[in-house]
């Protein structure tokens, strides 16, 4: 494992928690951002402890194994323009939906479809991360057309960090098990600039975000055909703490390039290609637009 190389694209809250828990068991960990020779990363975690590790700089990542991809999706084609590697496995880690069909020109089969989920990771400065989160963090893959060995492999390596991953046969799937809750949370804590603590104790706020869960939902069946179900969809919900918040709101807020359009403005273009109401998520779809332009 240690002649194991991996990647990492994008050292944001993602990307950084991942090269300190890599680099923590050996693994050989890359990035494709210009840092200063062999960079120390710090990271200070609820559920892992305080924990640091060096990590080295490679502007093409040729000679990696495996890629983890944690850019914002803002940044990715700027963040890709130098990557050359035709063998290594790529893990995307990016909210909403936009990315998938740019990495696939990029990388073809190699692209896993994966999501993680159920952790807050923030980046405090260039080398400084807090997972804030209580439990680890939770990966949904699918494995496409790799073999059993690289299947075994990846299974290993989530182990080793001590990462939970659920394999799912559906591709569809793994994309909107995250994308239903993260969209609905994402929107809600931007329009408001709140934790969910403060929507959960509103009714109104709350009664808007289960509006949303319902509505992508919806949509989700239209046209992938998937049975989720609301309850269980908020369950997930309310094992996640008061204090939680998200990268939309805080870019939002902070006037920085977001998410905004492949988290809930791809939902809203779906949702008018196939014809299902969403008349939540187009409001503060548009009222959300409208606040990144003042």
């Amino acid at each position: 494992m240690q002649k194991f190389n991996i990647g990492i694209i994008g050292l944001g809250g993602i990307g950084g928690l991942l090269a300190v828990l890599l680099g923590n068991k050996n693994f050989k960990v890359f990035t494709s951002k210009k840092i200063k020779k062999n960079s120390t990363l710090y990271l200070k975690s609820k559920f892992y402890g305080n924990l640091k590790t060096n990590i080295k700089y490679d502007k093409n990542l040729k000679k990696m194994d495996l890629i983890f991809v944690c850019s914002k999706y803002p940044y990715l084609q700027k963040n890709l323009k130098f990557i050359s590697n035709s063998k290594a496995l790529i893990i995307p880690f990016l909210n909403g939906l936009s990315h998938f069909e740019i990495l696939e020109k990029k990388f073809g089969k190699k692209l896993l479809t994966s999501t993680i989920g159920k952790v807050e990771s923030k980046k405090v400065n260039k080398n400084k991360f807090i997972h804030v989160s209580s439990d680890k963090p939770e990966v949904l893959i699918n494995f496409g057309n790799i073999n059993k060995k690289q299947k075994k492999l990846l299974l290993k390596i989530f182990k080793i960090i001590d990462i939970k991953i659920k394999v799912i046969k559906n591709r569809n799937k793994v994309i909107w098990i995250k994308l239903i809750r993260l969209s609905a949370i994402s929107a809600m804590t931007s329009l408001y600039n709140c934790n969910l603590g403060k929507i959960r104790n509103s009714r109104i706020k709350f009664n808007k975000l289960n509006s949303l869960l319902k509505e992508s939902v919806k949509l989700s069946k239209k046209i992938f055909k998937n049975d989720f179900k609301i309850n269980e969809i908020q369950k997930v919900i309310n094992n996640f703490p008061d204090e939680l918040t998200t990268s939309l709101q805080r870019d939002i807020a902070l006037k920085k390039k977001s998410e905004l359009e492949t988290q809930v403005g791809s939902l809203v273009k779906l949702s008018n290609k196939y014809k299902v109401s969403l008349p939540t998520y187009k409001k503060i779809y548009f009222r959300l637009k409208k606040n990144e332009k003042n």
